[in-house]
């Protein structure tokens, strides 16, 4: 082989190996991801004899993240500890940094992230759109990786449970707050598909 076919084949491979290397980091759920808002109705009667309501009715709405409200960060088997990723959004907001334990064997993380969920006490880390994921990869507190990765986040549509859910219930609070009642009905209904 001459000198610069063997120059140009190293360069090749040494990109191909980079590019093979940098596209290893990601979600394990994917790159696209689609929201879905079910919705349904229920009602539920309560048992007689204790201060309350005896009946009671909700409209049940849940939004869903298609193929997960949490997944797992992949990356490469480097000897690292902990991952660490943050998002920007679309809308240009930057969510909180979340960090988990990383088994550099496996090369993923121990515990699955919260992409989506938002309570008082959870924060999602994507939302609609394209998210630009940060990441960092350490050991023992200090960098060994960074790197960024996209998720898109489409709307998926929405979907309308066909049965009406009906619950009898010992608590009046099911009649008080019908609501309480909506993750059991979405479960039974296979959520709405």
């Amino acid at each position: 082989m001459n000198k610069t076919f063997k120059t140009s084949l190293m360069l090749f491979l040494g990109n191909c190996l980079f590019v093979s290397f940098v596209s290893a980091a990601g979600l394990s759920g994917g790159e696209q991801f689609s929201t879905q808002l079910i919705e349904g109705h229920l009602m539920v009667q309560c048992a007689g004899g204790a201060p309350g309501p005896t009946s009671g009715s909700a409209i049940c709405r849940s939004e869903l993240l298609n193929p997960g409200e949490y997944s797992y960060f992949v990356g490469p088997n480097i000897d690292a500890d902990h991952v660490s990723l943050r998002a920007t959004r679309e809308d240009g907001s930057v969510s909180k940094t979340k960090t988990e334990e990383y088994n550099s064997a496996k090369g993923k993380s121990r515990k699955s992230f919260n992409l989506w969920i938002n309570t008082v006490f959870q924060r999602p880390l994507l939302g609609f759109g394209k998210n630009t994921v940060n990441y960092s990869l350490t050991k023992n507190r200090a960098i060994v990786e960074n790197g960024t990765f996209i998720i898109n986040v489409v709307d998926g549509g929405r979907s309308t449970c066909q049965r009406m859910g009906y619950y009898t219930s010992q608590s009046t609070a099911d009649c008080s707050i019908p609501q309480n009642l909506c993750s059991r009905y979405f479960s039974e209904n296979n959520y709405c598909q």
